[in-house]
């Protein structure tokens, strides 16, 4: 089966106790006909054991860029886990804070150490999977390179930055249904566009994102409305 690549790399600062990477030059592994099946598998990987903390799923993808992390962990927002309390908050802080870097040209993933070391349980991971699978499927099937100036500098920072404040508003979002898992497949879809260098795909996530939207504001009106 297909995995994204690992790359020896410097060892980060002490305070880094993550990754390199670089959010410009990000693209899928060029041996690799299905990049999000790649990311996914690796995924996997990394959650075969009972329990895993953030830092353990951002490491196993080694000097991979910035996207497929963020694919990783929008994967994980779309399986049933985002059900369970806190954790679609702690995932859109991580969402937050590596979009965030890849914005403004990071070369480095860093988490808070508290962050970064949060363990969730994922001892059904093959189950819970399952949803990323299906998705990786489809995505490979239709993504190719085109609108490549939609997923390179400096647009490619403004879908950065849509990410980041997707990830941001997902703890507000915790008690809302359904709004954890289409933001997740959101960032999956932009991800992707910029794994990919697909800017339709990259845009089919912002119409995602939209949609997505309207949930909150739907819920809110019915109840303060």
């Amino acid at each position: 089966m297909s995995r994204v690549e690992r790359v020896e790399a410097p060892k980060p600062n002490a305070g880094d106790p993550l990754l390199n990477a670089s959010p410009d030059t990000a693209q899928a592994p060029a041996t690799d006909d299905e990049p999000v099946k790649a990311v996914v598998e690796t995924l996997e990987d990394a959650t075969e054991v009972e329990r895993v903390c953030l830092k353990d799923i951002v490491s196993e993808f080694g000097t991979a860029s910035f996207p497929p992390v963020l694919l990783a962990l929008s994967v994980l927002l779309i399986s049933p886990l985002s059900g369970v309390p806190l954790f679609s908050s702690a995932v859109g802080m991580a969402i937050f804070l590596v979009a965030s870097q890849g914005m403004f040209g990071r070369r480095q993933i860093w988490m808070p150490r508290r962050l970064a070391t949060w363990q969730l349980n994922t001892k059904r991971s093959d189950r819970m999977l399952e949803s990323g699978r299906r998705l990786a499927v489809w995505l490979d099937r239709g993504t190719t390179s085109r609108w490549e100036a939609l997923v390179s500098p400096p647009a490619s920072r403004v879908l950065y930055g849509i990410c980041a404040f997707s990830g941001l508003c997902l703890p507000m979002l915790e008690l809302v249904p359904l709004s954890s898992s289409l933001v997740g497949l959101s960032v999956a879809f932009i991800a992707t566009g910029l794994l990919a260098r697909d800017g339709l795909v990259a845009v089919m996530g912002l119409f995602v994102l939209g949609g997505a939207s309207m949930i909150p504001a739907f819920a809110y009106s019915a109840i303060f409305g």
